[in-house]
């Protein structure tokens, strides 16, 4: 649920890096707590955005072609409930959304595409989910800094055809058991396809999986971007 950022301190981590996996939910310690600043000014009086003040967009009004269902929305979550308002926005940073289209595209050539289950989420959400969950393997540990989805550099997707509908993959979302990593070793030749196509199109588009959870993907610059606190709905 979270990209995590730390020394590497053993070649399988080293490994990890180079196929685009970070190994656990770990937190992004650096800066942590600290608001967005405001955008600089321009001499002409245009705002001049850096990755710590970007701002963020809504994906489903800037995004072409993606779908939207933010599991934390509704009860179809390792929680069984809603956490999220009903009417939540889908949000991420404008240059996260940007390479969200990207991989959209690289997957509607192959008549394809993504559906979002989520995207920011604000840290009293994240600290519903350590609650329930308290195992940093699997989410983030709001003390050492909570969830790359705080800073809005962070997405769960799932591979969707043009009409939405959600082709199958080695698990469903949330799901906490070994088959939830992202690297498939089953014998289904249509779900190693599929997870093969997500992973291939986010990784090629400027993001880094994460291991043990193969829909989590998190911005390669995440940590150039700043904690964010603003509402869904």
């Amino acid at each position: 649920m979270s990209f995590p950022w730390r020394q590497f301190r053993s070649g399988v981590a080293f490994s990890c890096l180079l196929l685009g996996l970070e190994a656990s939910a770990q937190s992004p310690r650096a800066t942590v707590g600290t608001p967005t600043p405001a955008p600089t000014m321009s001499a002409s009086g245009t705002p001049r955005w850096t990755r710590r003040t970007e701002p963020m967009v809504e994906v489903n009004k800037y995004c072409r072609g993606i779908f939207v269902e933010l599991r934390y929305a509704t009860a179809r979550n390792f929680m069984g409930r809603r956490i999220y308002p009903e009417r939540a926005r889908c949000l991420l940073r404008k240059s996260v959304a940007d390479r969200l289209q990207k991989a959209q595209d690289e997957l509607r050539r192959q008549g394809l595409g993504l559906k979002v289950w989520d995207a920011y989420r604000p840290a009293w959400a994240h600290a519903h989910l350590w609650k329930s969950v308290p195992d940093p393997e699997y989410v983030a540990s709001p003390d050492a800094g909570g969830s790359w989805h705080t800073w809005g550099a962070a997405v769960d997707v799932t591979l969707v055809d043009l009409d939405g509908r959600e082709q199958t993959m080695a698990s469903d979302f949330d799901d906490f058991t070994p088959a939830a990593k992202s690297e498939y070793t089953g014998g289904n030749l249509q779900i190693a396809a599929n997870m093969k196509a997500l992973r291939t199109a986010m990784l090629n588009a400027g993001f880094k999986g994460l291991r043990d959870e193969w829909w989590h993907f998190t911005a390669r610059d995440a940590i150039q971007f700043s904690p964010v606190k603003m509402p869904l709905d």
